[in-house]
C-alpha cells in the first residue's frame, strides 16, 4: 500500500517528447500503486497526442505554453476547479513552477530535493524526494514511485494504437519492398546531430549490403526536410523520406522498423519504449543520463565518455564537437549487429477497442 493515500493525483510534466516517454513510465507505475485513484496529467498538445489513448490516465489537461497570456489564464481557471490530494512534479523549470503555483489547493506537491531544484521548484513544492546522485532521467522519475512506496518495476510504457492507425502502418510498410531501417537525422539541438554526409554513406551501405530499405523518419519541420534533402542528394541509393505529421505516424513508423539509428532526441526514446532496436549516437550528451533506457546498450555508440569515465558522476554537462568522433564504420558495424541479434524482437504495442 502506498505511503501517501490519494484519490486524486495530478502529474505535471508538460513538455519534451523524450520526457513524455519517461512520464508515461511514471504514470503506469502510479496506476499500479493507486488502482482506484483518478489520475490527471498536465501536458502540451504534441505530447498529449503521444499518450492520448493510455488507460492509466483518466484525464489530460492540455495547454500551449507559448500561446500567450490567454492560454495561461485558461489553464489557471481549469486547475482552480479541482483540488488534488497529490501532485507529482518531476520537472524543475520556470514554466512548470508557474503551473505548480496554480496547484496551491493541492494537499501534497511532491518535487525534487534541493540540489536538483531550480526556478523556485523547491519553494513551490511541499514534499521532496530524498537526495540522490544524478542518474538516468527515467530513474529520476521512478524515484517518485519509490518515495510513495510504489513498486517501480517493471517499468512499462505500453503505447496504445487504434486499429485504424495500425492499418495505416501496415499500408505504409507494405509499400516498402524490404525490411526498413529507420534514420532519425535531426534533433532540436544541432550539436546532437551527426553529419549528413556520414548518414549518406551509412544509408548506401545499408541498402547495398544489408538488404534493407533506409527510411528517414522525423518531424515535418523545415530543418528536418533540408537535412533529409541534403542526405538524399549525396546517396547512390535513394532513401524513403517519411517526415510525418502528426507525431503518432512517426511513432508507427518507428514501431515498424527492424532497427532505428538516432541521436539523442525524442524519437529514440519512443523507439526504445516500443521495443524497436536502436543504434544510439551519443557525443554531445551523456548516455548515462539520457541514453536508451534498459535496452540495446550493446548497440550504443558513446563518444561522450572517455576511457576511465566509467565511475564518474553523471552530470548535465554537454560536450560540443563530440558527435564528429563517431565514425561511419562503427555505425555500420552496430547496425549489422542489431539486425542479426534482434531479428525476433517483440514489439511493445497494443490495440485499443474501437
Amino acid at each position: 500500500m502506498p505511503s501517501i493515500q490519494a484519490k486524486r493525483i495530478c502529474i505535471v510534466r508538460p513538455s519534451a517528447i523524450g520526457d513524455t516517454v519517461h512520464s508515461l513510465g511514471l504514470a503506469n507505475g502510479l496506476r499500479r500503486g493507486y488502482p482506484e485513484a483518478r489520475i490527471t496529467w498536465v501536458l502540451q498538445p504534441v505530447c498529449y497526442d503521444m499518450v492520448r489513448y493510455q488507460p492509466a490516465v483518466d484525464e489530460f489537461i492540455t495547454f500551449n505554453r507559448n500561446g500567450g497570456i490567454r492560454q495561461w489564464h485558461a489553464l489557471f481557471r481549469r486547475l482552480a476547479k479541482d483540488r488534488y490530494d497529490l501532485a507529482v512534479i518531476p520537472q524543475a523549470s520556470g514554466k512548470t513552477s508557474i503551473i505548480t503555483a496554480m496547484l496551491h489547493r493541492t494537499r501534497i506537491r511532491l518535487g525534487f530535493d534541493w540540489k536538483r531544484s531550480r526556478d523556485m521548484h523547491w519553494f513551490l513544492t511541499n514534499r521532496h524526494i530524498p537526495p540522490k546522485p544524478m542518474g538516468h532521467v527515467q530513474d529520476q522519475f521512478l524515484e517518485f514511485l519509490e518515495y510513495l512506496g510504489v513498486k517501480r518495476d517493471p517499468v512499462e510504457w505500453n503505447f496504445r494504437f487504434t486499429s485504424e492507425e495500425l492499418a495505416w502502418q501496415k499500408t505504409f510498410f507494405h509499400n516498402i519492398a524490404a525490411p526498413a531501417v529507420g534514420f532519425v537525422i535531426a534533433s532540436a539541438h544541432r550539436e546532437k546531430d551527426w553529419p549528413a554526409e556520414r548518414y549518406a554513406k551509412v544509408i548506401d551501405h545499408v541498402a547495398a549490403n544489408f538488404g534493407a530499405t533506409p527510411v528517414i523518419i522525423g518531424g515535418p519541420g523545415s530543418h528536418e526536410r533540408k537535412v533529409a534533402g541534403r542526405i538524399a542528394d549525396m546517396c547512390r541509393y535513394s532513401p524513403v523520406i517519411a517526415l510525418e505529421k502528426p507525431i503518432r505516424r512517426t511513432m508507427l513508423q518507428l514501431a515498424g522498423c527492424r532497427l532505428v539509428v538516432s541521436p539523442d532526441t525524442g524519437p529514440l526514446h519512443i523507439a526504445v519504449a516500443l521495443g524497436t532496436p536502436v543504434v544510439g549516437l551519443y557525443g554531445y550528451s551523456n548516455p548515462k543520463r539520457c541514453g536508451p533506457y534498459g535496452k540495446f546498450h550493446d548497440l550504443l555508440i558513446d563518444a561522450y565518455n572517455d576511457t576511465g569515465d566509467e565511475t564518474a558522476p553523471v552530470t548535465r554537462k554537454t560536450k560540443p564537437g563530440r558527435m564528429e568522433q563517431i565514425q561511419v564504420d562503427t555505425v555500420i558495424e552496430k547496425i549489422g549487429t542489431g539486425l542479426k541479434k534482434y531479428n525476433d524482437t517483440k514489439r511493445d504495442m497494443a490495440v485499443i477497442a474501437d
